[in-house]
């Protein structure tokens, strides 16, 4: 047992470690930086000026939050989507392939420098929330808004490696990853309640874990403790359909992996 613990615990730590190096090995970090430091500003600067136009004179704090906490989908979600497709791109995944390590173990480590990223991502964006867009930070708890933005960025990569678990049978996933990108921007709550949605689609919204840690984070900048029943629930619903992802993308992807060996479509790119 104590083997086995020790076993998936090391291919955890390797993977994780061996796919920040990779990302750094093509990516120069003063590119990494540029993103960090630019991607959010223009995300909630477009959003905050339409919104301005439309209800000039309304506070614009809701669509600030939830802007702030999108931009961890263009880590949590693009990137981690993107992994099986750079694998492919590179030629790499057939060796991954062929090693007997945990699978279970891989496909999660390879993901979890991109939680450190989103976190680094969210961070600049709360910056630019407040000191460029005048957020009101006077009633935050800063305990409760840490550990939701933690839990998020888990969630999200979750979701994200359910998505890049269809790369193993998908020619590759940059589509997959632009449609789910945006695909937070209008179910997740970002801009508007989910409740303004159709009601058909309303179910579409509480199956993206982002959607519960932006509420979540509304709540926190407005001075809701860790302990208020109202967060431990919408962080507990988020964890939870987090899991879910991580299993249902497991499962995807052994099942895409036998697929891909059948029909040889495991190299296409």
């Amino acid at each position: 047992m104590n083997a086995n613990v020790m076993q998936f615990s090391r291919v955890f730590w390797s993977s994780a470690v061996i796919a920040k190096k990779a990302l750094f090995s093509w990516l120069n970090p003063s590119l990494w930086l540029m993103q960090l430091f630019t991607m959010s500003l223009f995300q909630i600067a477009m959003f905050w000026y339409i919104a301005q136009y439309v209800n000039p004179g309304q506070s614009l704090d809701y669509i600030i939050v939830g802007n702030a906490m999108q931009s961890i989908a263009y880590v949590a979600v693009f990137a981690v989507t993107n992994i099986t497709g750079e694998e492919k791109e590179s030629g790499t995944l057939p060796a991954v392939l062929v090693t007997p390590a945990n699978r279970f173990a891989m496909f999660v480590g390879k993901a979890m420098f991109q939680v450190l990223n989103s976190m680094a991502t969210v961070a600049v964006a709360f910056f630019y929330a407040i000191v460029v867009f005048g957020l009101d930070f006077s009633s935050v708890d800063l305990l409760t808004l840490a550990v939701v933005i933690a839990v998020t960025c888990f969630a999200t990569v979750g979701f994200g490696l359910m998505l890049s678990s269809m790369g193993f049978y998908l020619r590759t996933t940059m589509v997959l990853a632009n449609i789910f990108l945006f695909m937070g921007l209008l179910f997740c709550g970002v801009n508007f309640p989910v409740s303004d949605l159709p009601e058909f689609l309303q179910p579409i919204s509480y199956a993206i874990p982002m959607t519960y840690g932006t509420d979540a984070a509304r709540m926190a900048v407005e001075g809701a403790s860790l302990t208020d029943p109202a967060i431990m629930s919408l962080l507990g619903s988020e964890l939870l359909v987090a899991a879910v992802a991580v299993l249902i993308g497991y499962a995807i992807m052994l099942a895409f992996e036998r697929l891909a060996r059948r029909k040889g479509t495991l190299e296409m790119f």
